[in-house]
């Protein structure tokens, strides 16, 4: 399948608030995220590639989005720039926003081998099925990246427990 202007206005009403998800799990700047959409949508009309189905294209989509990401946060201007924790719904309740926040900085400190799967699992509620296809890794691999990102993070966060 093509992507014709038709395909592709079923694939942006489709995919375009989870490659925002993806791309926000990464970044965490709104505006940075939004131009993340942008440049994957603008590539995947560009591509002359041919895809089996909409799952073919929306895994493409995501993959774009990664790189498209760790480009940004490998550039020069985005060192400079000061994040917020936008990433974490807000709850009236300050001690549970802190906890939040703790973890979502405890996330954003992972490897990006194990962040990269954390994001997916726990803020796009993907399967480990999806993940593995996405990532182009064994089912058996994602499992263990998952298992190791949380240990990671509970070493991480009880270490900070006792340091505060």
């Amino acid at each position: 399948m093509k992507v014709t202007n038709e395909v592709f206005e079923e694939i942006y009403s489709l995919y375009a608030k989870e490659i925002f998800n993806v791309a926000y799990g990464y970044l965490r700047n709104k505006d940075d995220a939004i131009d993340v959409v942008q440049n994957v949508f603008l590539k995947i009309l560009k591509c002359k590639k041919d895809f089996k189905t909409l799952l073919d294209i929306k895994y493409f989509l995501i993959r774009i989005a990664i790189n498209e990401s760790i480009d940004i946060l490998k550039s020069s201007y985005r060192r400079l720039v000061i994040f917020d924790n936008e990433i974490i719904i807000r709850s009236p309740q300050k001690d549970y926003d802190e906890e939040l926040l703790k973890v979502a900085d405890c996330v954003m400190t992972l490897p990006d081998k194990y962040k990269t799967i954390v994001i997916f699992y726990y803020y796009d509620s993907m399967k480990v099925k999806d993940i593995a296809i996405t990532l182009n890794l064994s089912e058996a691999a994602v499992k263990k990246r998952l298992e190791r990102a949380r240990e990671y993070m509970k070493q991480s966060l009880e270490g900070s427990d006792q340091i505060a």
